[in-house]
């Protein structure tokens, strides 16, 4: 018995990983690189890959990162470093023949851009666009909200018990306390992050980062911060103070009643931001 990975295919990254990836859209525009957050998939971003603009003038490629989704899930924690994510998404962008395509990451998979630049140049991206995420792990204590940090342990836990009562509550802080959550993209997102052993979030959750490559170019590398003001995982106001002090480059949106995922509850607004944003840096 196997899952059906269609649409979409496996690329091996440095180590053998196998790693899901598909792309969609017009290859002929620039490349944007959807990177999902902690024990998700990549079909979290399902109202971006459907909309008809943004398929005439992107081309999008998606990936489950490692140990999440369709992607294979080392059993160790050294298979979760720096490098490894950065050979994964090298693994991705190779398959698809991209060079220099800009990123969009939700959450944690904000922290796989520095993880790129550190590894491959500043030359090997062109911006990042962060909706509902930050710029480098290690300033994440500087803008991390009180509700996340409280579901840390429980996400974490070899306690089965704990980790299922839990994970429900981790996928309702994903949107704003007022947005009802439709059932079936409730049980979608609590099924990406069911499945995977507890080395593997602590892995994924707990991995350090050397983030002097992406500060080294601070001044110079485009950021777009997409944020609900509603966010149960990063307090807006600390993240906006934080990239006008460091990116000199950076802009910042902030959508009333919307909370830590505003690609899915507001992806009009988010779609066409992504929009400006790539015609504004495409050169």
């Amino acid at each position: 018995m196997s899952i059906d990975i269609s649409p979409g295919q496996f690329v091996t990254s440095s180590d053998g990983t196998k790693i899901w990836a598909h792309a969609c859209g017009n290859p002929s525009k620039p490349a944007v690189v959807f990177i999902h957050g902690f024990a998700c998939t990549a079909d979290a971003f399902n109202k971006q890959y459907s909309n008809a603009k943004m398929l005439e003038n992107l081309y999008i490629i998606r990936y489950d990162v490692r140990g999440c989704g369709r992607s294979e899930g080392p059993l160790s924690g050294e298979a979760y470093s720096s490098e490894l994510q950065a050979d994964d998404f090298k693994a991705v962008t190779n398959a698809f023949k991209v060079a220099k395509p800009f990123v969009a990451t939700w959450s944690l998979g904000g922290i796989v851009p520095p993880d790129v630049i550190a590894k491959y140049g500043p030359d090997s991206l062109s911006g990042h666009i962060m909706m509902g995420s930050f710029p480098h792990r290690n300033m994440h204590s500087e803008v991390v909200h009180p509700v996340i940090l409280s579901l840390i342990p429980g996400l974490m836990t070899e306690d089965i018990a704990l980790f299922a009562k839990t994970l429900p509550e981790f996928v309702l802080s994903c949107v704003s306390p007022n947005h009802k959550l439709p059932y079936d993209v409730y049980t979608q997102w609590l099924g990406g992050a069911a499945p995977r052993a507890p080395i593997v979030r602590q892995s994924m959750l707990g991995r350090g980062q050397d983030s002097t490559a992406i500060m080294a170019v601070a001044n110079n590398f485009p950021y777009m911060a997409i944020q609900g003001e509603d966010d149960q995982h990063l307090v807006p106001k600390n993240l906006e103070k934080w990239m006008k002090d460091y990116l000199a480059r950076s802009e910042f949106h902030l959508i009333p009643g919307v909370g830590h995922a505003p690609f899915y509850e507001a992806p009009d607004v988010t779609n066409k931001l992504i929009l400006d944003f790539v015609e504004k840096y495409s050169g």
